[in-house]
């Protein structure tokens, strides 16, 4: 090779090389379509609603995209996708905040790095560091995950892109830096790239941060055409119908024509018809800018009508789901809650909290049945349950029995005496073994009997321990939102069994039964029982059960949850409490209605019942607890 060739190869190689760096980049649906492949090795597409969301993600026009989607929707996937895209396309350093550290950890093992490994031109890239939460390419491209719980973290991130996950969730603020969304948004300042990227479900009406933003864009509905009359609708629960019990059934009936249309053609006008349409009834094409008077911000409501599944040739019947998850929802033992996950998860929309003005005293005293304690049950009782509650001055105790169609008020008593007072807890005993007539002439006693341990627990406990299994210790749960009944583990400490229980989610399902005008399925009914001269259920025992209010809060992972605080200047709140639990211990017992029924025929015919409570066991205190250990 002359001097000549050999100008001339160097200059095509730099040429060549020239050509690689200036290459134009790919529009980000055409990339995704080239790079990524969906689980079963055909390339990834789009779903209709998320054409244009996707077209906004990149554009430097666009200051924001708020995206209120309904679970099901691919948010999550569609926004790994984009990751993927600006590392290797742009380069681009992102934040990703979720509203605890844990959450970001698990999103990158679960969610993101599945699809950057099976990325070939993504897993090709070396990266230089690749820590829980932070992944960085000798390109330049980084991602950094963090919780909103950790403003350190949050104050050193220097990003172009401020990518938002469950924004609902996020609640608390900074001393004298305000909102920590708001904090993590800032981080974007001074970059020549900015993007916002904010997702969640909603929450509340007046408290959904994720409303807040969609307000501000130009809030964008995603519509279709009703293959009947043709007029695009954006379509909501009222519209979807069907016969009760017969949920395979459901149809869409137009609000604008009344006629109805099945599941398949519903798929078929999503994927024909579908499209976008801002506040201003503007039909909006991929890749438009906002208004000018929305500032560059960008919104998308998207509701499960919008669902076409995971590809358009699957016509399952998406509306039979929807319809029985709603009866599955007016079923459960607390209706209310389950229909606001709905409305949250499946409509995108948030919930408006209705309580009924809670029950009255004197309402309460007016609606009791009559009953004699010495005479016998009602006829209806099949089971009986107690729960007490633990203070240093009295042990407070409410009986009452359960039936096919709700609770009976038998008893409810304050033992008055200190904790560490045999005599105190003697007199529980007397109550825990107590038995009612029933009119078939069977002897009735306590099938469970719950109490609270968190007040003195090594000397509940160890009273607990030797009488299991018909008495259970439980303690409330601190989480917010936690399930009526939780999980029964060993006391290491006490050798007891003990059962935590979400006391708020009992509150609220009492409340509903002690209100004649809730759908709950059970309702307790108190009586006007007297023993020893002493009203069980009168004006005092209604201000205790009555004394907290609901409130609600957001749980850590953005559920909307209903909370209980105690009404100021209200008495104390025993009665509530030994309610809860009591209303527990029904619910812990896995016997169905219809076998306790046969359990009290057989007692009725001089059989034994199989599940009868064992007999008290001698107890031994644990090392340690010395003479709180519990009182035999």
């Amino acid at each position: 090779m002359n001097d000549g060739e050999a100008k001339h190869s160097k200059q095509l190689v730099q040429a060549w090389t020239s050509a690689l760096r200036a290459s134009p980049r790919l529009p980000f649906e055409e990339w995704a379509q080239t790079h990524i492949r969906n689980g079963d090795g055909t390339p990834f597409y789009f779903r209709p609603y998320q054409v244009a969301p996707a077209a906004d993600l990149f554009n430097p026009k666009i200051a924001s995209v708020a995206l209120r989607a309904y679970s099901g929707a691919g948010k999550t996937y569609l926004f790994s996708v984009a990751y993927a895209f600006a590392i290797e396309q742009l380069k681009l350093k992102i934040g990703k905040m979720f509203p605890a550290e844990n959450l970001s950890a698990d999103w990158f093992f679960k969610k993101l790095m599945p699809i950057l490994k099976e990325t070939p031109v993504i897993a090709s890239l070396p990266m230089v560091k690749d820590n829980v939460l932070f992944k960085a390419w000798e390109n330049g491209a980084e991602i950094t995950g963090v919780g909103a719980n950790s403003a350190g973290r949050i104050r050193t991130l220097e990003v172009d892109v401020a990518d938002a996950d469950e924004i609902d969730a996020i609640t608390s603020e900074i001393r004298d830096e305000g909102d920590k969304l708001q904090m993590f948004l800032r981080r974007t300042r001074g970059r020549k790239r900015q993007h916002h990227w904010l997702a969640s479900y909603p929450s509340i009406v007046g408290g959904s941060k994720i409303d807040a933003a969609i307000d501000q864009s130009d809030g964008c509905a995603w519509f279709f055409e009703c293959p009947k009359c043709g007029v695009a609708q954006s379509f909501h629960p009222k519209d979807i119908v069907w016969t009760s019990g017969k949920a395979q059934e459901a149809q869409v009936e137009c609000p604008e024509c009344a006629k109805t249309f099945s599941d398949k053609e519903r798929k078929e006008s999503v994927l024909e018809t579908g499209h976008f349409k801002d506040r201003d009834n503007k039909i909006i094409v991929a890749g438009e800018l906002p208004s000018e008077q929305y500032g560059g911000r960008r919104g998308y409501h998207i509701n499960c009508m919008a669902h076409v599944g995971e590809h358009a040739d699957k016509y399952a019947n998406y509306l039979h789901e929807i319809a029985a998850s709603s009866e599955q929802a007016d079923n459960s033992e607390n209706p209310k809650k389950a229909r606001r996950v709905l409305i949250n998860t499946l409509w995108a929309e948030s919930y408006e909290e209705e309580y009924e003005e809670k029950a009255d005293p004197e309402g309460l005293l007016a609606d009791r049945l009559d009953y004699d304690p010495a005479g016998l049950l009602p006829e209806e009782i099949t089971r009986i349950w107690a729960g007490a509650d633990v203070n240093g001055k009295f042990i407070a105790v409410f009986v009452m029995g359960s039936g096919p169609s709700g609770f009976w008020a038998l008893n409810y008593t304050e033992i008055q005496g200190r904790w560490d007072s045999p005599q105190t807890w003697k007199a529980l005993d007397q109550i825990r073994k107590r038995k009612w007539k029933h009119p078939n002439g069977v002897s009735l006693g306590i099938r469970r009997f719950f109490i609270d341990s968190r007040f003195q627990k090594n000397m509940v406990q160890g009273w607990t321990r030797a009488r299991q299994p018909q008495v259970l210790a439980v303690m409330g749960s601190p989480a917010l939102g936690s399930p009526a009944l939780g999980n029964k583990r060993k006391d290491a400490s006490t050798g007891a069994n003990v059962m935590t229980l979400g006391v708020d989610e009992l509150k609220d399902q009492v409340y509903d039964m002690i209100d004649k005008d809730t759908d709950t399925p059970f309702q307790i009914n108190f009586t006007d029982a007297i023993e020893d001269g002493v009203e069980m259920f009168g004006g005092e025992f209604f201000e205790g059960l009555l004394a907290e209010d609901r409130d609600t809060k957001r749980a850590r992972d953005g559920r909307v949850v209903t909370h209980f605080v105690h009404t100021q200047g209200a008495p104390r709140n025993e009665p509530l409490d030994c309610a809860c639990y009591a209303v527990a211990a029904f619910k812990s017992d896995k016997r169905t209605e219809e076998a306790a029924l046969k359990s009290l025929e057989n007692l009725a015919n001089g059989e034994q019942d199989p599940e009868q409570p064992s007999r008290v066991r001698q107890y031994k205190p644990t090392r340690g607890i010395g003479r709180q250990g519990g009182w035999l």
